[in-house]
């Protein structure tokens, strides 16, 4: 698995980290915001005609678990679903150990701005 990080004067912790797929099939960002963790999850077709996009909020570990015990890609890309699952679940427990942010505040979210996961099939893919 193939990891780097951007490096800037911001926080690095502020900053979304992405795991995606070795083909670049799948793709997942995942950031903590005031809300909760954000999810962005992308699956392309292998014509690149078509993806699906979801994007979800998570307030706390167990309804993030569940998600990824649900999700279709733990099947065809396991080691990109078990590196969501653990670098989620590891900002989830920071946010819940941290304080609180003060209200009214939003974080951004640059997309130029990321840290990057990339990881290879066990199928091959």
């Amino acid at each position: 698995m193939k990891k780097s990080t951007t490096v800037s004067s911001e926080n690095v912790a502020d900053k979304p980290v992405v795991v995606q797929s070795d083909d670049g099939s799948v793709r997942v960002w995942l950031r903590m915001t005031r809300f909760g963790l954000w999810v962005r999850r992308e699956r392309r077709r292998a014509d690149e005609h078509a993806r699906l996009v979801q994007s979800v909020v998570f307030r706390d570990t167990q309804g993030f678990e569940r998600w990824c015990d649900s999700d279709s890609i733990r099947f065809d890309y396991p080691i990109v679903s078990s590196t969501v699952k653990r670098e989620g679940g590891a900002l989830l427990d920071d946010h819940e150990h941290s304080p609180k942010p003060q209200p009214g505040r939003w974080q951004s979210c640059p997309a130029a701005e990321v840290r990057e996961h990339r990881v290879a099939n066990s199928n091959g893919r």
